[in-house]
């Protein structure tokens, strides 16, 4: 195949594929008016009793602002709420309401089912070949260095 028609090609899959690729991904959270950014967030609360806005930034590499701001709607929805840490006054940490421990549970549930479905589709080699170049291209393609360099050729 030319490098034109790749692109054509290339092109042809992005809209028809990847485009949608993220609402399918997506599609469990929008019951509860969950971003899928939120529903991280929720579920790093989930996985972790003593977490912070901080160290949900530090893991997810986004900045506090973009944190802050996912959290202040989960609060609204009334998912999410944060209490001043007993052993530092200083920190405050996120913890799941009885309705967020719901939704959380709820979406990942549905998540894995989705998955499953996936996964009896395409096999699981197919899924974990489609994995390992979603992260090739992620690390090569998508991804800059600390120094904030082009993405390797």
């Amino acid at each position: 195949m030319s490098n034109d028609a790749l692109l054509s090609a290339f092109v042809e899959t992005y809209f028809t594929t990847i485009k949608n690729f993220n609402d399918l991904i997506s599609a469990p959270m929008a019951e509860y008016k969950l971003s899928f950014e939120q529903y991280q967030i929720l579920h790093d609360v989930a996985e972790n009793e003593a977490i912070s806005l901080t160290d949900i930034v530090n893991k997810r590499h986004v900045t506090k602002p973009a944190i802050a701001r996912q959290i202040r709607v989960l609060r609204d929805l009334d998912y999410l709420r944060q209490e001043q840490s007993n052993l530092d006054r200083r920190r405050f940490l996120l913890h799941l309401t009885p309705l967020g421990v719901r939704v959380e549970h709820n979406v990942t549930e549905a998540a894995r089912m989705q998955f499953n479905r996936w996964l009896t589709v395409l096999g699981h080699d197919k899924a974990e070949q489609l994995l390992s170049l979603l992260n090739e291209v992620g690390e090569k393609l998508i991804n800059t260095d600390s120094k904030g360099e082009s993405p390797q050729a």
